[in-house]
């Protein structure tokens, strides 16, 4: 879990930069970039507050292109990107040391971005008819057909995957409660076997 004084950091450096870079699709990570990012989450996960600054440079732009198209673009996304982001420091201690820090991050920003569509859709379902509509707030035709084909996509990496990994992802990001019945080591198991089937979903049909 992330420390008080280091989550007021985290706000803090996305204060100082307060809008995801524009790029719509930032440059992939060069294999040594992805590489040196794994090294600098591994030590964030170990504790080295020096590896901040390089995940988070790494990171940023990844995961803020990433809810754009998710979600269009907007407040919204811009909200997404931060929670994700923070999630991301915030869990650093249970990243896998022999996973891809990348594919990991771009997990919870999923959830984000999903969690996001969802307030959506229920505040669209019950609208106050004494507040205003603001069209910017409405994606266009192409940036929610956009949306809508990546959520399918983010479906169908998840739905890849067998339930009892989808319920291991579920309790991990969500940060359910463990159940007693089940040991910390075999948790923890279950966990980083979750992850890498995600990981091999994600690379075979997103090739990243």
């Amino acid at each position: 879990m992330l420390e008080r004084s280091s989550r007021a950091a985290v706000r803090a450096r996305i204060a100082r930069a307060p809008t995801a870079p524009a790029a719509e699709h930032p440059a992939p990570l060069e294999p040594r970039a992805r590489s040196l990012l794994n090294a600098s989450m591994r030590r964030l996960a170990d504790g080295d507050r020096a590896a901040f600054e390089p995940v988070y440079a790494a990171l940023w732009p990844a995961i803020g292109a990433f809810c754009r198209r998710m979600l269009g673009g907007g407040a919204d996304a811009e909200d997404a990107a931060q929670q994700a982001l923070l999630k991301v420091f915030d869990r650093a201690s249970s990243f896998d040391p022999d996973g891809d820090a990348l594919t990991w991050a771009l997990a919870i920003a999923t959830w984000e971005c999903r969690t996001t569509r969802r307030r959506r859709s229920r505040s669209r379902e019950a609208p106050d008819e004494h507040v205003p509509s603001i069209a910017a707030d409405v994606p266009t035709p192409e940036e929610a057909a956009i949306a809508r084909d990546l959520d399918d996509a983010a479906r169908e990496v998840l739905g890849t995957l067998a339930e009892a990994d989808r319920e291991t992802l579920r309790a991990t990001l969500l940060e359910v409660d463990r159940d007693p019945s089940v040991s910390s080591a075999a948790l923890r198991k279950r966990r980083e076997r979750a992850f890498a089937r995600l990981r091999e979903a994600w690379r075979r049909i997103y090739g990243t």
